[in-house]
Formats: structure tokens, sequence, C-alpha cells
């Protein structure tokens, strides 16, 4: 293929990739609307669904029509959560929002056989993991260990993963937008930040093989308009 070709056709699937990203972004906001309300203050699952929507350039005038449309909405969507035991100790945590349960059962156990993976009981998995505060900051003179810790005294900081490039501080999700505010205020630039499932116990090594099986599945996983989100163990050093 000509390079101007390869060229078009990554920046194609690139483009599909974002689309299918703000659709799904969309439909969370829908859900948490019609199970919370459209305050997103007074609404946790909606301001968490509209942080995520922001950080990953979904438009404040799809955001609001997406909340203010949700009683237009006819789609019946249900949230489904599963588990699952995969090879060298993997754990992974999978969430559905769909109107087709059976097809998500369908494609999950196919995505997971594909990776010698099974489902596990309810709470067998989910039992290794915690809810917290999740924020990556790209490190840089003024973005170092010492001022976050001077920032955040008052708050409940978890834990800190200084890396060559970045820095992962871990909050409690109550303490999550206001370190993120205090973040924002100091023009910290924020990598990634949401509140999510973390493993207790991370594994860091896995066979080359399997590891790439691994991303095999979770990138079915993100392909497919049913799945949320896909958590697991495992993360490389």
């Amino acid at each position: 293929m000509p390079r101007k070709h390869l060229i078009a056709s990554q920046t194609n699937k690139k483009q599909q990739m974002q689309a299918k990203l703000w659709q799904k972004l969309a439909r969370e906001i829908r859900a948490a609307v019609k199970v919370g309300g459209p305050n997103i203050e007074a609404n946790p699952r909606l301001k968490a669904a509209v942080d995520k929507a922001l950080q990953n350039n979904l438009s404040r005038d799809s955001i609001n029509k997406n909340i203010n449309g949700h009683n237009k909405d006819e789609e019946k969507l249900e949230t489904l959560e599963y588990e699952a035991y995969g090879p060298n100790g993997i754990q992974i945590i999978v969430s559905a929002l769909t109107d087709n349960p059976n097809r998500v059962a369908s494609n999950l156990r196919g995505y997971l056989n594909k990776l010698n993976a099974k489902i596990a009981k309810q709470n067998s998995v989910k039992h290794f993991f915690e809810n917290k505060g999740f924020i990556i900051l790209v490190k840089n003179n003024d973005v170092t260990l010492y001022k976050i810790m001077e920032l955040t005294l008052e708050n409940k900081i978890i834990d800190f993963v200084e890396k060559e490039d970045s820095i992962e501080v871990y909050v409690e999700p109550d303490d999550f937008y206001n370190i993120k505010d205090i973040f924002n205020k100091n023009d910290f630039e924020i990598f990634d930040a949401e509140i999510k499932l973390i493993a207790n116990e991370k594994i860091n090594e896995l066979e080359e093989k399997i590891k790439t099986k691994l991303q095999e599945f979770i990138d079915s996983c993100d392909d497919d308009e049913d799945i949320q989100w896909v958590v697991t163990n495992y993360e490389e050093i």
C-alpha cells in the first residue's frame, strides 16, 4: 500500500475509533441521566460521565443534547458487569451498557476464549479491586512530587507513582474532584483522570504471547459498541 494511502487508512481508523468512543460516552450520559436525573452536581454517575466526555473532546453541545434529550431516548439500556480469570493470574472486569444482554454475553465469551480466559463468579474477582481516583500528570520543572505533595496536604492522597515522564496520583474518590481542580488551577497538564476500579495487587510481567493476546482482548472490548470499559490487574512497567 502506498504511503499516502497508508496514512489515509490510519487516519480513517483513528476517526472511526474516536466516533465509537463518543458514541459510548453519549450512551453513558443518557443512562446516567435516566438513573439519577440531569443535575450534574447531584448525580455522581453523570458528573463522572461528563468529565470523561470532556477529556475525550466530546463537545459541550453534544453533552447537553444527550443530557436534555434523555426523555426522547427510547433505548432501554441495561448495565452489566462481568468478571473473569485469564492465564498467568490475569484478573479482568468488564462493564457493558446494552439493549441486548445476549449479544454482549456471546461476544465477550468469544473474546475471552481467544485469551484462554473464563467467566468467574460474581465478586470473586472484584474484591481484589478498589474504586480510586486516578490522575496522571505530565511531569516537568513545575510538576514535581514535592509540589504535588505541597498542594494536596489537606487532601486524602492514597499513593504517588513517579515515572520517567509522568506522576500518577491515587486519591480517595470523595477527594477526586477537589484535587483535580487544584491541579487545573495550578496549570498542571493532566494526561488522564477518572474514578475507576484499580487492582490492589498488580502483575507486571507476562509472557510476550499472553501479553499480545491480552492486548487483542482489550482492543476487541474497546471496539465493541456494548462494552463501556475493561480493567485488569496487569500493568506494564
